[in-house]
């Protein structure tokens, strides 16, 4: 399964226990799995057009009602909404949940669509708070848990087959809590979301070349985890994060932010999108490119601890 049936299926088990629960999408039903839910729940299901502005200001004004919505969009498309955001959902801080399909590198839609700059743009917004899940059933745990949640939040994941390992690892969602892998020492990989995956590959090089290596999962990306970061420093030397978003503005800077805020004179490797559009390409192949597959940051880690 990919995350949007996964998001597909969740959907409709939440509507069914609660009837606040309503979605929203701009003109992508298919696209964001809410096709079921619309044949299943026609009153309680939104398509305003292609008008995410409007899709989300709708939805401050149902969350003010007194209603769960859920808006569906790609974040490529997000980004038009941007405004709403501020002004609409977050002013008011209302509990407005944004699930963001499509985060991270989508490939063959061409560079236009890469959504590559979600975490970037939402988390300069006060009042916001971000998640992003490592496999299935954390999309799904996240989900649950931001229908219940008091405020604007939203859960971003990428296109395609959703993550199925690291089932074994399924500490119930607390807010702003990251979660632990592996714990060891040395080198702590620090991860967001689809790059959980990437960093148990990195993981296992590392111990091919007899490293100690931990791995954390963020979860939360706003607010980060700054309990778990300040923690990694008293075991591990070099700390790295890993997200599939631009430098910008991303988890990276906002780790850095708190190693400087508390005094930590720990050695930092941000893995990210360099500052440049992505162009059109398979995933795959678009990560090699800009060093952001398995190899490429095996080997800036191992050339960081020199």
């Amino acid at each position: 399964a990919n995350y949007t049936d996964v998001f597909a299926t969740v959907m409709n088990k939440i509507a069914e226990r609660d009837d606040k629960v309503v979605a929203i999408t701009a003109a992508m039903p298919d696209g964001t799995g809410l096709k079921r839910f619309r044949n299943r729940f026609p009153d309680r299901f939104f398509d305003v057009g292609i008008a995410e502005e409007h899709a989300v200001t709708f939805a401050a004004g149902l969350a003010a009602g007194g209603l769960k919505p859920v808006v569906a969009i790609y974040s490529s498309f997000l980004q038009r909404a941007y405004d709403q955001i501020v002004h609409d959902v977050c002013i008011q801080n209302l509990p407005v949940i944004f699930a963001i399909d499509r985060a991270g590198l989508v490939g063959s839609d061409g560079e236009t669509h890469q959504g590559i700059f979600d975490l970037s743009y939402l988390s300069s917004v006060p009042n916001m708070h971000i998640m992003a899940p490592k496999n299935k059933w954390e999309l799904s745990d996240m989900l649950k848990f931001a229908v219940e949640f008091e405020g604007p939040i939203a859960i971003r994941y990428p296109r395609g087959e959703a993550y199925d390992g690291l089932e074994e690892y399924r500490q119930p969602i607390e807010y702003g809590k990251a979660e632990w892998i592996y714990k060891e020492q040395d080198i702590a990989l620090l991860a967001v979301g689809s790059m959980v995956k990437t960093a148990e590959s990195v993981y296992a090089k590392l111990k091919e070349q007899g490293k100690n290596v931990s791995l954390l999962n963020a979860r939360f990306v706003k607010p980060i985890d700054e309990d778990a970061v300040l923690d990694a420093c008293k075991k591990h030397t070099l700390l790295v994060t890993l997200e599939e978003n631009v430098a910008s503005g991303g988890y990276g800077e906002k780790v850095l932010d708190c190693l400087q805020k508390n005094g930590k004179d720990i050695s930092l490797l941000r893995i990210a999108i360099p500052d440049a559009y992505v162009e059109h390409g398979s995933v795959d192949l678009l990560k090699k490119e800009i060093g952001l597959d398995v190899a490429s940051i095996t080997e800036q880690i191992l050339e960081k601890l020199g």
